[in-house]
């Protein structure tokens, strides 16, 4: 540590305060300005545990600040500001003074402090920085979620029809038949299949026959209520989730939309299609894979039985 030797006999208590200062950075340097002598406080600044003997100061400090050393005063001393390099990555900002010693020089310092007006501009500097940042995350948030929302809608939805796919449908309808039998409501599935579709396909081509599919599937999204579910269910099959409809409710509901269907005309050459339609209420207890293969099965019924036409499964 600082060494009485470098000063005047009679500065012995001096020596030793600046040795213990916490606040005053002391470095005692030749001619070269290499380093001979140091405090406390400027090893815990730099982070050796030794004093770096004959390694000149600019090793300490940034580079725009090597020319404060490299023209020294030749009298008295130079008030100056630089930068502490305080291990990799960290600095230290300090002000203080380098003193002409004949023999060499002597480097003091304190940590500059920044001026309360300069503290509210670089708070100021950070927060409209903060905003900035805040509001391209927020953009960015949103964009993130349209494209989920997009992606979530086309994971749910048939490409070709635009209303529900069979994936979603089969997890909402597993969400509703545990609610339906937990609150005791009666719920319903109508199967529907539009009749001689292949034949459709052959004649007029498989163009018109998706025509063919996308209106057949809006005419049973229309007529169902808002708190029903469509979808397709695979090929020119599709499904209808009915809320708070028994047996005889959606028995006349089917029908209805039998009739809708028939009365339907597509085309230049107004085509009229038909479709058959089985329908299941879900009984006490009853399992998803059963209400629906007794809807399915009244399906086959409806079709086998001459098709155009409406098939309740418990008359079977």
């Amino acid at each position: 540590m600082l060494k009485q030797s470098h000063f005047n006999d009679n500065l012995g208590a001096l020596v030793e305060y600046l040795d213990r200062s916490e606040n005053i950075c002391v470095v005692v340097l030749d001619d070269g300005m290499l380093i001979k002598d140091c405090n406390r406080f400027f090893l815990k600044l730099i982070g050796t545990g030794s004093i770096p003997v004959d390694q000149n100061i600019r090793d300490f400090l940034l580079p725009e600040n090597h020319d404060l050393v490299n023209k020294p005063p030749k009298n008295n001393y130079q008030n100056l500001n630089y930068t502490l390099i305080s291990g990799p990555g960290n600095q230290v900002n300090m002000f203080g003074s380098l003193y002409n010693l004949n023999k060499g020089y002597l480097l003091l310092g304190e940590r500059s402090w920044i001026a309360d007006d300069q503290i509210i501009h670089e708070i100021s500097k950070m927060n409209n920085e903060l905003a900035n940042m805040t509001r391209e995350l927020n953009k960015k948030n949103i964009e993130l979620e349209k494209l989920n929302a997009e992606v979530n809608n086309l994971l749910r939805t048939d490409d070709l029809t635009g209303i529900a796919n069979r994936r979603y449908f089969l997890e909402y309808f597993q969400k509703i038949h545990a609610y339906a039998n937990r609150h005791n409501i009666p719920i319903s599935i109508v199967m529907a299949d539009i009749d001689h579709f292949k034949t459709i396909n052959d004649r007029f081509g498989h163009f018109f026959g998706d025509r063919v599919l996308r209106e057949f599937a809006s005419l049973l999204v229309y007529n169902c209520r808002g708190e029903d579910m469509a979808a397709r269910f695979g090929g020119e099959e599709f499904i209808i989730l009915l809320m708070h409809a028994a047996a005889e409710d959606s028995l006349c509901h089917a029908e209805r939309i039998r009739r809708k269907v028939e009365a339907h005309t597509i085309g230049k050459n107004d085509l009229k299609i038909t479709a058959s339609f089985g329908v299941a209420s879900m009984e006490k207890g009853e399992d998803i894979e059963t209400l629906m293969r007794r809807a399915d099965d009244a399906l086959y019924h409806a079709k086998n039985e001459g098709r155009n036409r409406v098939k309740l499964a418990q008359n079977l």
